[in-house]
């Protein structure tokens, strides 16, 4: 216990953050297999790999990195994945083998001196804007999903708050919002359970799933475990798409981190050291994944929603992992819980991610501007890679015009390039 006393944390709290991170990503199991179907990969097969590989790589950076992350297949990486297979001419198994070789040169990345460096000399002011990007990312997610916010010709606007989904989710958002006013450590998972609840007076919790039970055996994944092909590692173009793949893992890992150990509030300056040890659990997990059948895995921004619920050790990435192996088995269970009743907890979490603008100073332009950049980009666009390099350039452009550019590390200068590398190849619409 004294290894959680001298984190500000306890046993009973750790199990809390990972029960809340847990349920607030647990739609990756629907999602991933959905979006990856489109390249030929069977569903079923693809569920069972999902959740094998969160257990996997989530139990890789509790053990590795000893931090409460959670890592699954990322949303934007699988859909990039889709794209070399229906729009770039390669077969599924060929687009494995970009992911495997793209996740090794990573590892061999992740465990190289300049890694440090390169943490090390990050602009505190764009790290600050990724936070809150993410914040603001995660939260309109949230409302949009739970129906809350509704998308239309005529842009966005409010649901039909008399009933359904978004009211569940307003009704949430009230409950969690007093148990964190009450300063309750849980209130964040005792909120998902309430809302949970309640939902099934209002006809939102469908509990018809359990009628034929809880325990269901997982489909086998063996139709797309270890099935590569290897037959493109010869061509150039190939060898574009890997570099490609291993930029937008690094650049996510990054933005995802920064973004985390904001939410830790004063906490992150104490953590961020490990960060080092996140990218070599982090580019291991696309390793595992690829072995799998997955699109690259990465570092959940719905990790903060246990982080903001005090998770602070791999205990909680733990949990998450045990989370994932059960649903495995007893997935009616855990898929009982309506995305309404999740979605307060992730706009609670990106108002705590906004605390991060507070700590940019507002005096200085050249950091500021470059800041809003990066938020705002990553808050309308979700594209949280283009983001970070969009604001990145700006950042050296605004010291160089003037006359801080004594200011711009080696490091920040060799970023840069990639970043302008990047956005002048196009690749901006692929991050």
């Amino acid at each position: 216990m004294s290894k959680f006393a001298k984190k500000d944390t306890s046993f009973f709290i750790e199990i809390s953050a990972g029960l809340t991170t847990f349920f607030s990503m647990i739609y990756v199991l629907a999602a991933n297999p959905a979006i990856i179907s489109a390249s030929g990969m069977p569903p079923a097969a693809v569920f069972t790999a999902t959740a094998v590989g969160v257990i996997l790589a989530t139990l890789l950076m509790a053990l590795v990195a000893d931090l409460p992350f959670a890592v699954a297949p990322g949303m934007g990486l699988n859909a990039f994945f889709v794209v070399i297979v229906t729009q770039m001419g390669y077969t599924w198994n060929q687009a494995l083998v970009a992911v495997l070789v793209s996740g090794a040169i990573f590892v061999l990345l992740s465990v190289t001196p300049a890694r440090d460096k390169v943490l090390r000399e990050v602009p505190k002011s764009l790290q600050h804007g990724v936070s809150a990007g993410i914040g603001l990312m995660i939260a309109f997610i949230g409302l949009l999903n739970s129906k809350v916010v509704v998308l239309s010709e005529q842009g966005p606007g409010l649901g039909d708050l008399s009933g359904g989904p978004a009211l569940l989710a307003v009704v949430g958002l009230l409950v969690t919002g007093l148990l964190l006013a009450l300063k309750s450590r849980f209130a964040i998972l005792v909120g998902i359970i309430i809302t949970t609840l309640i939902g099934i007076s209002l006809g939102v919790t469908d509990t018809s799933g359990l009628s034929a039970g809880f325990v269901s055996l997982p489909p086998s994944f063996s139709a797309i475990f270890l099935k590569f092909d290897f037959s493109p590692l010869g061509s150039i173009d190939f060898w574009s798409l890997i570099i490609t793949l291993l930029f937008m893992e690094v650049i996510d890992g990054l933005a995802g981190f920064l973004g985390l150990f904001g939410v830790m509030g004063a906490d992150g300056d104490r953590y961020r050291p490990k960060m080092g040890r996140a990218f070599i659990a982090d580019s291991l997990g696309v390793v595992v994944g690829s072995c799998l059948g997955l699109s690259p895995n990465t570092t959940y921004a719905e990790s903060g929603a246990g982080v903001a619920s005090g998770g602070r050790t791999g205990v909680t990435a733990m949990v998450v992992a045990a989370g994932f192996l059960l649903a495995l088995f007893i997935s009616p269970l855990f898929m009982l819980v309506p995305f309404s009743a999740v979605a307060p907890a992730l706009v609670l979490v990106g108002l705590l991610m906004l605390n991060s603008i507070t700590k940019i100073d507002f005096k200085d332009f050249t950091e500021v501007f470059p800041a809003f950049v990066v938020t705002i980009v990553i808050a309308l666009t979700w594209r949280i890679s283009d983001g970070l390099a969009l604001g990145w350039l700006i950042f050296i452009l605004m010291k160089v015009i003037s006359g801080q550019a004594r200011q711009l590390t080696t490091t920040v200068w060799v970023v840069g390039a990639i970043f302008a590398w990047k956005l002048f190849h196009g690749l901006v619409n692929l991050g």
